[in-house]
C-alpha cells in the first residue's frame, strides 16, 4: 500500500502557526505567492494636494512619479530533521498517532518561523522611522510610553503590537502591579496588543543589533520589540513530505517535511515603524 502523502501534508498545512502566535499580527501575503515566489511592491511617494491651484493660475499641475518599487522574493525552504517510525503506513491509518507525529514537525517549523520573525521585526538602526530605546532601572514602563509617542508622532495609532520577554514582563510587574494585572486580563497596554516571546533579537550593550543566530555573550540583551501589522508580512508556499519506507540502515520508516515560507518587512529595502526596548 502506497503511503498517502496528502494525508500527512494536510496536517502540516492546517494552522501552520498557532492562533496565539505574534506572527499572526502581520499581513498575510500568501495569496501573492506564485511558484514559491512572493511579489511585493513598496509604495512610491504620495502626490501632493493643492488648494485652489487654478485660482489665478493657468500652469499645469505638477507631475509626481508614484511608481511602486517592485520586489520579488523567493520563499525560503525550512526542512525538519528526519524522524524514524515503525510501520509508518499503519500509523497513517491511526489519526491520533499520525497527528502526534505531524504535530512534532509542525511545532518545530512554527518555532523556527517565530524566531525569524522576531529577528526581522526588530530594528537594526535608530532613526526617524525606527526606534531603539535603552532603559535604566525602574524606567521600563516609561520606555513603552515613549515608544507609543514615537508611533503617534508618525500618525500611527492602529495595529500596533509589542512582544515582551519574560524578563521585561517581570519589570512591568515590579513597577506597576495594577498595570501588570490589566495586561493579563486584556492583552492591551498603551495602544499596543501584547504578546510574549523570549527568542528575540540580540543587541550589544551599545545598542547594536547582532546577526541572526548569534550566541548570547556577556553584556548582550534580548529586546522586547514593537511593530505595526500593516508593515510586516507572513506567507506560506508549498509543503512537501519526504519518506523512506523500510530503510535498510535503520530497519524503520523515516519522514521529513519541507515548508516554503517567509516572514519579513513589506518595505524590505527600507523597513519602517519597528521598535526595540533594551534593559
Amino acid at each position: 500500500m502506497a503511503l498517502q502523502k496528502e494525508v500527512w501534508v494536510a496536517g502540516i498545512q492546517e494552522n501552520p502557526i498557532p492562533d496565539n502566535s505574534f506572527v499572526f499580527a502581520s499581513t498575510d501575503k500568501s495569496e501573492y505567492v506564485e511558484n514559491n515566489k512572493l511579489h511585493l511592491a513598496e509604495a512610491g511617494i504620495e502626490p501632493e494636494v493643492h488648494e485652489d491651484y487654478f485660482a489665478g493660475s493657468e500652469t499645469d499641475l505638477p507631475l509626481a512619479t508614484i511608481t511602486d518599487i517592485p520586489n520579488e522574493v523567493v520563499l525560503k525552504t525550512y526542512s525538519t530533521d528526519r524522524t524514524r517510525h515503525r510501520d509508518l503506513q499503519e500509523v497513517e491509518l491511526q489519526y491520533n498517532k499520525r497527528a502526534s507525529i505531524t504535530n512534532r514537525h509542525k511545532v518545530s517549523l512554527a518555532k523556527n518561523l517565530g524566531k525569524r520573525a522576531a529577528f526581522a521585526w526588530a530594528p537594526a538602526l535608530d532613526n526617524a522611522n525606527n526606534k531603539i530605546i535603552t532603559v535604566g532601572t525602574g524606567k521600563f514602563i516609561s520606555a513603552i510610553i515613549k515608544m507609543k509617542a514615537f508611533y503617534n508622532g508618525l500618525d500611527i495609532y492602529d495595529n500596533l503590537n509589542i512582544c515582551l520577554t519574560a524578563e521585561h514582563m517581570g519589570l512591568i510587574e515590579e513597577e506597576d502591579t495594577v498595570l501588570y494585572k490589566k495586561i493579563l486580563d486584556t492583552n492591551k497596554m498603551y495602544g499596543f496588543t501584547i504578546y510574549n516571546y523570549n527568542q528575540t533579537a540580540l543587541y550589544t550593550s551599545a545598542g547594536a543589533k547582532k546577526p541572526y543566530g548569534t550566541v548570547k555573550a556577556v553584556g548582550d540583551k534580548n529586546c522586547s520589540f514593537t511593530w505595526c501589522s500593516d508593515e510586516t508580512f507572513r506567507c506560506f508556499g508549498d509543503t512537501e513530505m519526504y519518506e523512506t519506507i523500510r530503510s535498510a540502515a535503520s530497519q524503520a520508516d523515516e519522514i521529513s517535511f519541507a515548508q516554503r515560507a517567509l516572514v519579513g518587512n513589506i518595505r524590505a529595502t527600507n523597513p519602517k515603524y519597528l521598535g526595540a526596548i533594551l534593559s
